[in-house]
């Protein structure tokens, strides 16, 4: 495995990690957006804004992390389903902390209990509490203060 800079080549795969990604959450999440809609915030606010690294071994996408190099939210972080618990989601993580040193936050769907346990192991605390403003879901504020 090993982490690489996104190429626009990743495009296709990388949202349907995202797409399916979320949509495994829980049997009745439906996002409110078509799978079309998320490749048009990809597009036009994702990539623009986002520092984002890709998951890979022998040439197939594990995984992927997006990060605001603005703000350092850390705005996605996903991997197939079939990686899901084998290591892939902590070698994004340790990225994302190894380059944003100063301090990490994000927001996970608060039913989302698989994340939140994820985003403690690795250090993160619960700050807050929000209505998610894309899919209007009910979300947890985690903020990782650095090393």
């Amino acid at each position: 495995m090993h982490i690489r800079e996104y190429r626009e080549t990743d495009m296709n795969t990388i949202i349907s990690i995202w797409f399916d990604g979320w949509h495994s959450i829980d049997p009745k999440l439906v996002h409110p957006l078509p799978k079309s809609e998320w490749r048009i915030r990809w597009v036009s606010e994702i990539i623009p804004n986002h520092e984002i690294a890709v998951l890979e071994t022998d040439g197939e996408i594990l995984g992927f992390i997006t990060v605001n190099f603005n703000t350092s939210e850390l705005s996605q972080i996903f991997t197939s389903l079939s990686e899901q618990g084998r290591g892939a989601g902590s070698a994004l993580m340790n990225w994302a902390k190894s380059k944003y040193p100063e301090g990490l936050y994000l927001f996970t769907l608060e039913l989302n209990r698989r994340s939140r346990k994820f985003y403690r192991k690795h250090g993160f605390r619960e700050t807050g509490f929000s209505i998610n403003q894309i899919n209007g879901y009910p979300s947890v504020r985690y903020e990782w203060s650095g090393a």
